[in-house]
Order: C-alpha cells, then structure tokens, then sequence
C-alpha cells in the first residue's frame, strides 16, 4: 500500500521532513509514520485516507524545541543552536501509545528540568537529556514503573552515551538505535539498558563463523544440556563471583553453589573464579543462549 502510496504522490510523498507543518501525517498499520505534502492532498483524497490510516496531527504541532531537534537529527545544524552536553535516552514500547500528550506529561514531571520526547513511530522514539547539575537524583529507575503503570504497556529504554558534537547527533542517534535493536531479542530483562550491557551481545551476534566456532567449543558438550548448571554459573558470573549473593539469586544455599561451581571447574578445567576465564566463559554462555534464541 504504501509503495502504490509513494509511486502515486512521488516527492511529496515522504517518511519524513524538516517542514512537518507542510505534510498530512499518517500511521500505517505497522507503526511506520509516513506524510503527503499538503498542496496534493485533496479533500477526499484525505478523507480516504484517514479512513484507511490513523491521521496523526501531532507532529505538525511540534514545539520549537522540538523541531530544532528534529533538524539537528536530520544533519541541519546551524550556528544558532546553542551547544550544551547531551544524551538519548531510546524507548521502545510492546503496544501504540495513543496518548501521547499524557505521555509527554508523564516523562516532563520525571526530570528536573525540561526534556524534548521525539516520537519515531508510535511505538517508539527518544528523550533528549540535556546535562543539568541539580541536588534532586533523577528517579531513571521510575521512567519504566510510571510507562507501564499509566499506559499498560512495557517498554525497553536504553541509555546513549553523554555527547556534545551536535553535527554528528544524528550519525549518534541513528547508531545507538541501531545497535540497540539488533540485540534487543537477546537482552534479560532489566529495567533500563546502558552501552556496557550491549556489548557483549553485540559482538557475538556479529562474529564471524570461526569464530562462533571457537566459542561453542570451549565448553563441553555435555555441559549444554545441562541449563540449571549453566544458569547457576552466569548468575555467579553476574554477581561478581559472590558466592553468597549468587546463592541468594538462585534460591539455594551457599554451599550448593558451591558445588555447582566445582563441578563445572571439573568438568572443564576453567576455573571461573579467576577473571579472564570467567569473563570467556560468561561469553560462551551468552552465545549459547543466543543460538537458542535464534533457533526455528
């Protein structure tokens, strides 16, 4: 549908713009925003389309901030926007946000002092932090409780690295995006992602057969059947080799932790409680559950 859309209209026929108040904006189906320029819209060419597509209004209604924004992500930076640091902080919803005034309100009284929310679909988008000296600990942690709560739906966020060039913002946007949607089915559940728990998933997924290889041999075979073993060691691993505080995690006592980790050193030969090898192996693990993911 939207290709007939675009073949029909050509150039005034766009997934987006730095003049939005030029354009009817639309939601397809799947969440992809797409707009017709104004001057080759009829009437009743509009009207059929609203019946066929949500119309969206809002981003014709864009603040100042925000479309000073929205050029500075598209590559137009002048010398009038005043440089001061910077972050992305990306959501991405399970369902549509139909509202999103209330959720434009519901993030503003989280932070101190104005944010700027860009919407990509409806289903995701950005808040630009600016960086801000202020006593009041922002509750980052209440961003996913309050999202959820008031709009019932569950959201991943991810954290982009503070920043200060505005001419490569967009370049930095479009990657930090990127990155995080091309691990996101890999990722446990947290309540809000940073670039150090990316990694790891990033560069397994794009490795290189050989070196997929590599890592699925280095644990034994038959220790990947085993999961409730596996499991318990990445949870140790995860807490920082705290056998105590693993074992909490794991509902079980200390000393069959204990055990569970001797018996994979013996199985092996890898002792896990010295860097390096944990570090291998918590990879080896993370590669495992990637696979599984993947599998038909």
């Amino acid at each position: 549908m939207l290709e007939k859309l675009k073949k029909h209209y050509g150039s005034s026929f766009v997934f987006s713009s730095n003049e939005p108040e030029n354009y009817q904006w639309f939601i397809h189906n799947d969440g992809k925003r797409f707009g017709i320029h104004k001057s080759k819209l009829s009437r009743q060419e509009k009207a059929l389309l609203e019946t066929l597509f949500i119309a969206d209004a809002s981003i014709s209604t864009l603040t100042p901030e925000q479309l000073q924004w929205k050029e500075i992500l598209s590559g137009c930076v002048s010398i009038r926007h005043k440089v001061e640091p910077f972050r992305f902080l990306h959501f991405f919803c399970k369902t549509p946000l139909n509202d999103r005034d209330a959720f434009l309100e519901a993030i503003s009284g989280l932070f101190p002092s104005n944010v700027v929310v860009l919407f990509e679909t409806n289903k995701n988008g950005v808040i630009i932090e600016s960086f801000y000296t202020s006593e009041e600990e922002i509750p980052y942690e209440q961003i996913k409780d309050v999202i959820t709560s008031d709009f019932y739906t569950d959201l991943d966020l991810f954290f982009g690295k503070w920043q200060d060039n505005y001419s490569l913002a967009g370049e930095t946007y479009k990657v930090e995006r990127d990155m995080f949607l091309t691990v996101q089915p890999f990722l446990p559940p947290q309540m809000f992602y940073r670039e150090a728990d990316l990694l790891p998933y990033l560069l397994l997924s794009t490795a290189t057969k050989e070196v997929k290889r590599f890592i699925r041999d280095l644990l034994d075979p038959t220790l990947k059947e085993d999961s409730e073993l596996l499991h318990s060691i990445k949870v140790f691993l995860e807490c920082n080799m705290n056998s105590s505080l693993a074992a909490k995690k794991l509902y079980i006592h200390r000393n069959s932790l204990q055990y569970r980790v001797d018996k994979f050193i013996e199985k092996t030969g890898i002792d896990v409680k010295q860097f390096v090898n944990a570090l291998a192996v918590y990879h080896a693990i993370l590669f495992l559950e990637i696979e599984n993911t993947t599998k038909p």
